[in-house]
C-alpha cells in the first residue's frame, strides 16, 4: 500500500485502550493514521480520559463516533480493531468485512457459533485480512515451546489457574443500565462473558494450539455458584475442568477456579512429549529430558536432565501482534499472522463445545460434529433479543 494505514477502533475500553496506545506509538512511526474512535459511551472518547491511558495522547483532528454506521461513514479507514464484549456483536464483522475492511476481531470473537461461522463465512468471501487477539502466541517462552516441540510426539499440556472471583477488573462498558453488572466488572457473568474457560481460559486453549495442533474433542465438567452466593451478577462457576483431545494425539487439561472472598491468585502450567517435561520456569523454558546411552547404568541426576531452551527477551505481546497485523495489511498478506481468524476457529469451538460438555453432563464432544450436526443446533444459535 505504502501510505500509513488508516485504522479505526470500535469499543474504547480496557482492551480497546491497550490496542490504542499501540497504534498510536505506530502512527508516531509513520506506519499507522488513527482515523476513527468509536464508543457507545461518549465518557469513553474523551481527550481527558484517552490520555490518562495513553501518556501523550492526543485527539487532534481524529473524529469520534458513538456508532459503528457513523464511524463507517465519517471516516476514512483501511481496517478496523473490534474490542467490544463477545456477546455485543450486532453484524458489525460481517459488514465491515463485506465493505473491504481489514479486521482485528478481539477474542472470544462470539459467544454463539452460528456467529463466529457467519463472520468466518462473510471474511473468506471478501478476501480479506483478519487477525484476532490472541497475542500469547507471541510471547517469547510460548513461541521458543513452538519451535522445540515441532516434529515431537505430544502427551501433555497442562494449566491449572487458581483465582479470585474479584481478580475480574473494572470494565468501560456501562453495563449496568445494560441488564449486567453495575459495578461493569462484565466478566464475571455467565452470560455478558461465557464463563472464565470462554472469556479467559481461550487464551490458554489456543496456546495448546499453538504446541500440539487442532483439537478433535472437548470433555468439561463445572461446579457452578450456589445462588446465594452470587454477587452483583457475578456467577461465573467456582470451578472448571476441561479435557481436550488434540487430533496428532496428546490431551491437554485446563483447571481453573474463581472463587470469592479468597483473593489469591496462583498457578501452574507444564508440557510433556513422549521423552520429556518442557516447563515454565519462572523467566526460563527448561526441557527435562535424558539424551544420554540408554539404559543408563545408574539414574541420571536431575542437573544433567535439565536443558535450558533459549527464549530470548520478554516482549509486549499486544505491540507485537498489533505490529504483525498492520504489516499484513500493509503487505496484504496474512502469511505471517500466528492467529488468523479462520485459523482462531478451532480455539473458539473448543471453548464454547467445553460449555456445551458441562450443560450435557460432561459428554465428550467431536468438535466437527458441534459446528455441524444438528444435536448441537441449539447450543451454536445466538438467542433472539
Amino acid at each position: 500500500m505504502g501510505d500509513a494505514v488508516r485504522v479505526g477502533v470500535i469499543g474504547l475500553g480496557q482492551r480497546g485502550l491497550q490496542h490504542l496506545k499501540v497504534l498510536w506509538k505506530l502512527q508516531s512511526e509513520g506506519k499507522v493514521s488513527i482515523a476513527g474512535l468509536c464508543d457507545p459511551f461518549e465518557e469513553n472518547l474523551q481527550q481527558e480520559k484517552l490520555a490518562r491511558f495513553i501518556p501523550g495522547f492526543a485527539l487532534g483532528e481524529t473524529p469520534t463516533f458513538q456508532t459503528y454506521d457513523e464511524l463507517v461513514s465519517g471516516a476514512d479507514m483501511d481496517a478496523i480493531y473490534f474490542c467490544i464484549p463477545p456477546g455485543r456483536h450486532e453484524g458489525e464483522v460481517i459488514r465491515a468485512a463485506e465493505a473491504g475492511l481489514h479486521l482485528f476481531a478481539e477474542k472470544p470473537m462470539s459467544l454463539f457459533m452460528d456467529e463466529a461461522l457467519e463472520m468466518e463465512a462473510a471474511i473468506r468471501s471478501a478476501g480479506v485480512i483478519c487477525a484476532v487477539g490472541f497475542q500469547r502466541r507471541y510471547e517469547a517462552q510460548a513461541e521458543a515451546a513452538h519451535g522445540f516441540l515441532a516434529g515431537k510426539r505430544p502427551v501433555m499440556a497442562t494449566f491449572v489457574l487458581d483465582g479470585a472471583l474479584e481478580s475480574h477488573s473494572r470494565k468501560h462498558t456501562q453495563t449496568g443500565g445494560l441488564g449486567g453488572p453495575k459495578d461493569q466488572v462484565w466478566t464475571k457473568n455467565m452470560v455478558w462473558s461465557g464463563g472464565t474457560v470462554v472469556e479467559a481460559g481461550i487464551h490458554q486453549t489456543d496456546l495448546m494450539r499453538y504446541w500440539f495442533g487442532d483439537i478433535a474433542w472437548v470433555q468439561a465438567a463445572y461446579v457452578p455458584r450456589d445462588p446465594n452466593d452470587i454477587e452483583d451478577g457475578g456467577d461465573n462457576p467456582y470451578g472448571y475442568t476441561v479435557t481436550y483431545g488434540f487430533k496428532q494425539g496428546g490431551v491437554g487439561n485446563l483447571v481453573i477456579t474463581r472463587l470469592r472472598k479468597v483473593y489469591r491468585n496462583s498457578g501452574y502450567q507444564n508440557i510433556l512429549w513422549d521423552h520429556g517435561h518442557l516447563c515454565f520456569e519462572g523467566k526460563e523454558l527448561a526441557a527435562y529430558t535424558y539424551d544420554g546411552p540408554y539404559p543408563p547404568a545408574e539414574a541420571p541426576d536431575k542437573a544433567s536432565l535439565r536443558h535450558v531452551i533459549p527464549s530470548g527477551a520478554a516482549v509486549d505481546t499486544t505491540e507485537a501482534i498489533g505490529r504483525a497485523f498492520v504489516a499484513a495489511v500493509e503487505e496484504q498478506d496474512d502469511g505471517d499472522l500466528r492467529s488468523t481468524f479462520s485459523g482462531s476457529m478451532n480455539s473458539l469451538s473448543a471453548v464454547l463445545a467445553a460449555n456445551v460438555s458441562h450443560e450435557r453432563g460432561g459428554e465428550r464432544i467431536d468438535l466437527d460434529a458441534f459446528v455441524s450436526s444438528s444435536t448441537y443446533a441449539d447450543y451454536r444459535r445466538k438467542p433472539v433479543m
